[in-house]
């Protein structure tokens, strides 16, 4: 788990958009306290760090290709940099004047494969298949 406590720490708010571009929530928010570090949820590397538009975010990169970023989000890892599970990466940052924050004391977290979004929680949580019962 990025935090410690994530289990009672976390909104479970994701909503898979109905297409490529529509309205959703392609993460769930930590909640976080003040320069608390958190931790990188698997082996991996770094595969971005820096600022897109108004934010900082860090995204790191799974051996098995999933890709897990973190915004508003300040790292000193560097792009490439070797990352193993439960390793400190950074903590959450203020965005630009311009970034608007949808929680207070929180942070994004989104999980993307090829192929789109993933639920986070299916990587970091206790969610267990579906099961059918009569």
């Amino acid at each position: 788990h990025p935090i410690p406590d994530f289990e009672e720490r976390h909104f479970p708010n994701f909503v898979l958009p109905a297409n490529k571009w529509g309205a959703g929530h392609r993460g769930i928010d930590l909640v976080v306290e003040k320069d608390q570090e958190l931790t990188s949820p698997f082996e991996g590397e770094v595969h971005f760090v820096g600022k897109v538009v108004n934010r900082q975010i860090l995204t790191l990169k799974s051996k098995s290709g999933l890709l897990a970023s973190f915004e508003p989000f300040c790292s000193e890892l560097t792009k490439g940099e070797s990352v193993k599970i439960n390793q400190p990466i950074g903590k959450q940052c203020e965005g630009d004047s311009s970034y608007e924050i949808h929680c207070e004391d929180c942070l994004h977290f989104s999980v993307r494969s090829e192929y789109g979004y993933l639920n986070p929680l299916l990587f970091v949580s206790g969610i267990l298949p579906s099961v059918i019962v009569s």
